[in-house]
């Protein structure tokens, strides 16, 4: 059995789909994946599937849905539902537990790569930070629980997901620029631009990755887009830190220090 949640929510056994169809049942399935290991108590799995004004009925709904992902989980598995009740799907006094070991989520095994590669500080084992956060971003298909209605909760969740999708994209960045690979950085740190165009730091690291490629007027070109972005839609100017990169870069005779110590070898 694997649970994803990097992207839509998915659940197989043996290579058979089993997500619950029902919107409901996903729902409280994705938020008991979401918070796996972990109780999430009855009145909070109420509220995301009924907001502030739930039907009196809404407890008992619950325990029909969490009884139907029990039997679900019983099939595909070949056990019972008593056998899913203690092992797999807990009642736990007010509340319900999914029980996962790191090898039947994705979650785990992302947020182990992402750490093994941040140990990695030297410019020497820059590549192999690359190649980790690599494999960690490739787990990812698409956009946290977008095939699954979002309460409140689950929201919350999505985005957690997503910043932590984001932080990896920018390390994995950071590497490529301290492994000298620019053009790929300048690749990957695109597509980050478009995807989040208020995002100072991935403005910046598309800056200093083509600064790096010898590109100085695109790099400059994307200062100025940036700038104007926000002073038209926002009505504020770019951070000290992201002026300070940009005035460096005007510069005939830039400070190397400074570039160095901003990512950039040139």
């Amino acid at each position: 059995m694997h649970f994803r949640l990097l992207g839509p929510l998915d659940v197989h056994v043996r290579g058979c789909d089993i997500t619950p169809t029902a919107p409901k049942q996903r729902q409280i399935l994705a938020l008991l994946t979401a918070r796996a290991n972990r109780r999430v108590s009855a009145p909070a799995l109420v509220s995301e599937v009924w907001g502030c004004e739930p039907p009196r009925t809404s407890t008992t709904a619950l325990q029909t849905y969490i009884g139907a992902i029990r039997k679900t989980l019983a099939l595909a598995t070949g056990t019972t539902v008593r056998d899913i009740t203690a092992r797999r799907l807990i009642t736990d006094g007010n509340g319900y537990l999914l029980r996962l070991a790191d090898d039947e989520w994705d979650r785990p095994a992302f947020d182990r790569l992402v750490l093994q590669a941040r140990t990695l500080r030297s410019d020497a084992e820059a590549p192999q930070a690359a190649e980790l956060l690599g494999r960690a971003l490739e787990m990812w298909r698409g956009v946290p629980f977008c095939n699954v209605p979002q309460g409140s909760s689950l929201t919350v969740q999505a985005r957690v997901l997503s910043e932590s999708h984001l932080a990896a994209c920018e390390a994995r960045i950071d590497a490529l620029l301290r492994c000298r690979s620019f053009q790929e950085a300048v690749a990957e740190a695109v597509a980050l631009v478009e995807e989040h165009p208020y995002h100072e730091n991935v403005h910046a690291q598309l800056m200093r990755a083509l600064y790096a490629s010898g590109r100085r007027a695109a790099a400059l070109e994307v200062y100025h887009l940036l700038s104007r972005r926000m002073s038209h839609d926002l009505g504020i100017t770019p951070s000290p830190a992201t002026r300070t990169l940009q005035h460096v870069m005007l510069q005939d005779r830039p400070d190397q220090r400074y570039l160095a110590a901003s990512g950039v070898t040139v």
